[in-house]
């Protein structure tokens, strides 16, 4: 089977391009974006007034309304500023031989279909006397301000405001994620290294260690609203939110303790319990 892809930009106006696309058939590329909670069956979107000049074009027309409906969604749940879309619209070639639908097109998810951003796949139905059914799937380029490194930073750096900016990045080929806001990365730890321009996802980063094995810490027990402190040693080094064995240096009693801020750290128990 030959499929035709149309490839067309969100904006005030649309160009249409037919290019040949043999590529279809194989498996795409999933890029790990993300899912949209929208549910299954007929009637999901329908068009306004349905086009009289082919079956591709409404074909082509309630894919894009559709696609970039879910995309606003998600930029809407995700607050995404200052982003646009292209899209790429595959429609089998068998489609030239449909006849134009007298009543308005439904567009549905596949049954079992999960939304990704960067495959969207569409039933689309007419439901006329002569009515017809299609795959289509629509594959957005979606242009987004991005956190990048401004220069290299190498693994254990911990990242400050003048190590980030924004820049513009196609975000459908991020597989590992990408941050849009520079105040999620600033103070956290560079986990390996990351190349300068390169976007910063969250599995490149960790939290900054607050305490080191060794090291002199303040430890925090609580109870019934009573607050008592106390001094000890780590036994271990953690990041903020980690488990960590604590000895009293006043009992010499070791015991467990979770991170809270640098060389704070706060007992799961009252002493004496």
């Amino acid at each position: 089977m030959i499929f035709k892809q149309v490839t067309s930009k969100v904006s005030h106006t649309r160009k249409h391009s037919f290019l040949p696309q043999h590529a279809l058939g194989r498996a795409l590329v999933v890029f790990g974006l993300c899912t949209l909670p929208l549910a299954s069956g007929w009637a999901m979107k329908e068009t306004a007034k349905p086009s009289t000049s082919s079956a591709r074009k409404q074909i082509y027309a309630l894919a894009v309304e559709v696609a970039t409906a879910d995309i606003n969604r998600e930029a809407k749940r995700k607050n995404w500023k200052d982003f646009n879309a292209k899209m790429n619209v595959f429609i089998p070639s068998e489609v030239s031989g449909y006849r134009v639908c007298s009543q308005p097109l439904q567009a549905a998810l596949p049954t079992g279909d999960k939304r990704d951003l960067s495959r969207l796949r569409y039933d689309i139905r007419c439901e006329d006397a002569n009515g017809w059914e299609v795959d289509v799937t629509v594959k957005p380029d979606i242009y987004l301000p991005v956190v990048v490194a401004k220069n290299t930073l190498e693994r254990g750096a911990v990242i400050s405001p003048s190590d980030i900016e924004l820049k513009k990045r196609n975000i459908s080929s991020s597989r590992a994620g990408v941050i849009t806001n520079p105040d999620d990365v600033v103070g956290l730890t560079v986990k390996r290294r990351i190349r300068d321009l390169q976007p910063i996802s969250p599995a490149q980063l960790d939290q900054p260690i607050m305490v080191d094995r060794g090291q002199r810490v303040v430890m925090i027990a609580e109870q019934d609203g009573i607050e008592a402190r106390t001094m000890g040693e780590a036994m271990k080094k953690g990041r903020k939110g980690d488990m960590i064995k604590v000895k009293n240096e006043s009992s010499q009693r070791v015991v467990s303790a979770v991170v809270d801020n640098i060389g704070v750290v706060r007992m799961l128990y009252a002493p004496g319990q």
